[in-house]
Formats: structure tokens, sequence, C-alpha cells
């Protein structure tokens, strides 16, 4: 018996974020973090994702901002890298990297006894990467606050690092740091959120300034 469902991806979306702006407006959101909630609701299916966002002081301002400038884009995992939009990553001239296989990454572990993600940023940070989204690894997030202490320059990030050890804790300290950035508070994140985030952001940049 042939089942009757929607087959339109395009009717799908419509349909879906059309259903998740009505109920969001009933949702205490700051109004620049309003289009990544849509964005971050519609991958996780989770309303209660929506009230855990939080942003530095024109977090969505300055990350809008600062991706059209382009530029490379640093990725902790490939999951991340994968779920970006290219069309979006291609208009506004961004690169993004996921370098947690590269050999110089694995190299740079083993010498530093460091995560393979630590030692991802701290060769992200070296070539001058100022752009960081981060979907799973806590130790990375902590370790390019340590780099922005320490000097390393960073325009903009944008955080979901998941887990029980340290994901809740880096993202506290990353929005302490005044760094410009979305965060997922709490342990609650995931790749797949983050690049949600990332895409509704892209979304931002790729429309006109406002005059």
């Amino acid at each position: 018996m042939p089942f009757a469902y929607c087959r339109d991806p395009q009717s799908i979306e419509e349909t879906s974020l059309g259903l998740i702006r009505s109920v969001l407006d009933s949702y205490a959101l700051e109004p620049q973090l309003r289009p990544v909630a849509e964005r971050v609701v519609h991958a996780g299916a989770d309303f209660s994702l929506a009230s855990l966002l939080r942003s530095s002081p024109e977090g969505v301002r300055r990350g809008v901002e600062a991706l059209r400038r382009g530029g490379p884009l640093f990725c902790d995992v490939e999951m991340v890298r994968s779920g970006l939009s290219r069309p979006l990553t291609e208009r506004l001239g961004l690169h993004p990297l996921a370098a947690i296989h590269d050999p110089e990454v694995r190299r740079r572990s083993e010498e530093a006894l460091v995560t393979r993600a630590m030692a991802a940023v701290d060769l992200a940070a070296d070539q001058g990467v100022r752009l960081y989204a981060f979907g799973n690894a806590p130790t990375a997030l902590f370790r390019l606050l340590e780099r922005a202490e320490a000097g390393a320059p960073v325009d903009f990030v944008c955080a979901f690092p998941v887990g029980f050890v340290g994901a809740a804790e880096s993202k506290r300290a990353l929005l302490a740091s005044g760094l410009p950035c979305v965060v997922l508070s709490g342990p609650r994140g995931g790749s797949n959120l983050c690049a949600a985030a990332c895409n509704a952001l892209l979304r931002l940049a790729g429309e006109a300034p406002s005059p």
C-alpha cells in the first residue's frame, strides 16, 4: 500500500521552519540568536535547544562580519566541516578545514602529549586562522582559549562541544573570555548542531549588509 507523505524537500523545510518559528515566538530569545535557534532546533528536532543558546555581546553581528571577510575556517572534526553549506562557504570565500587526521597534527600530538584536537588548534593558530567551529572536543576549545590568552588573534568562535567532561566548562570559559562567540551552553552539543548554527550564520553573512 503506498504511503502518503511529502516528497518535496523545499516544502518539507519550509513547513518545518514555519512550525518552529510559530513555537519560538513564545520563547524569550535574544533577537540576534533567533535565526541560529531556528536552524539548531530544526537540526535537533528539539525546542529545548533554543533556551541553551548564548552569545557574547553582539556575537552574531561580529560573527557575520568575520565570516564575510572569508578565509580559513577551522572545524574541530570532519563532521562539522562536511556539514557546512558548500555554496555558502564558496560564495563568501571561506575555506573550511579539519586537520584532525593530518600527519603533522598527529606528530605534534605525540610529541607534546596532548589530544589531536588540541594539536589541530595549535597548527591552525600557528597558521593564522581566526575563525573556529567546535562540535566535538572540549579540549580543543580550551586550547584555543589558551592560545588566545597568549596573543593568538580570534575573530569568531561557534562553540558546540559535547560531553560530560569539560564541555560545559569550556563554553562557560569562552563566554567569560570576551571573544566573539555563539555557544550552546551545558554538556549538550555535537557536530550536526554546530554545523546548523554555522550555516545559519553563513546565510546571514550571505545577505546584503544593512545600510
